[in-house]
């Protein structure tokens, strides 16, 4: 069954501790949380045992937790000690250096350092994944004419790393996202169920429902391809907790779907 769970993104700007953010996911319909560095950067051993206790008796998974390329490499070890005191099954790659995606050696550069970090968390049995953006959906020239960046990125990839599709950005950039998710199948556990308002610059993400993708047959299709988690995220919203209780209920109601889908196939 298909998972939900919220970026802490989402509640940025609500001043709490992650114990206490994880406290009021907990109070939701959200199977887990995901994590961003921030929420645990600088916290000490009790601190983190706080935080795994919160995340233990709100009955809450951990989906995977954002870390920039360049701070796994520089902090490796201990990037995989936090993983596993909070048992993060998942290490994704929020953004990358959107001048990479420019060329096509840009991006096989790009491919290569990713696969190279993957292969040494996977010593350590946590995944890696790539989160897309906007940038990632230029067209860049090959040998064989003019292809859209991030499905040479895919194809460079060839199953080294796994990916996290943010269908709310690639709609955006025209990308259609259920094609994103079957660009991704199979190696997509994690998917940014994100709606957006292509024409407000303000709204890059929204509450979803409130935007102009179908996240409905996203969230299907996501099902469909493989996915264990279905992420709810909007960093751009003006109500934190207002749209903490708005993506709980949507996201039971996508779950719902998904398992009925599954049930009656």
């Amino acid at each position: 069954m298909v998972r939900t769970a919220i970026q802490l993104f989402t509640l940025k700007d609500v001043d709490e501790p992650v114990w206490e953010l994880v406290d009021r996911v907990g109070e939701t319909t959200f199977d887990g949380v995901e994590l961003y560095r921030a929420n645990i950067d600088g916290l000490n051993d009790n601190e983190l045992e706080q935080a795994k206790e919160a995340i233990d008796d709100a009955d809450l998974s951990i989906a995977g937790c954002h870390f920039r390329a360049e701070e796994i490499e520089e902090e490796f070890d201990e990037i995989v000690d936090l993983c596993d005191v909070l048992e993060i099954p998942s290490l994704i790659v929020p953004t990358y250096d959107g001048e990479a995606f420019e060329s096509v050696d840009g991006i096989e550069a790009a491919a290569d350092r990713l696969g190279t970090i993957a292969t040494d968390l996977a010593a350590y049995e946590i995944n890696l994944l790539y989160h897309n953006h906007t940038f990632e959906f230029d067209e860049v020239e090959t040998d064989n004419g003019r292809k859209i960046a991030f499905e040479v990125f895919v194809d460079r990839a060839d199953g080294r790393f796994g990916f996290e599709p943010d269908v709310g950005l690639a709609f955006r950039t025209g990308y259609d996202p259920v094609d994103l998710l079957e660009l991704t199948a199979g190696q997509a556990p994690v998917v940014h169920l994100t709606d957006t308002i292509p024409d407000d610059d303000h709204r890059l993400h929204a509450d979803v429902g409130t935007g102009s993708v179908d996240v409905s047959a996203c969230a299907g299709a996501a099902a469909e391809y493989g996915a264990e988690w279905l992420v709810c995220e909007n960093g751009r919203t003006d109500d934190p907790l207002a749209s903490l209780e708005h993506g709980s209920e949507a996201f039971a109601e996508f779950r719902d779907e998904t398992e009925t889908r599954t049930e009656t196939r």
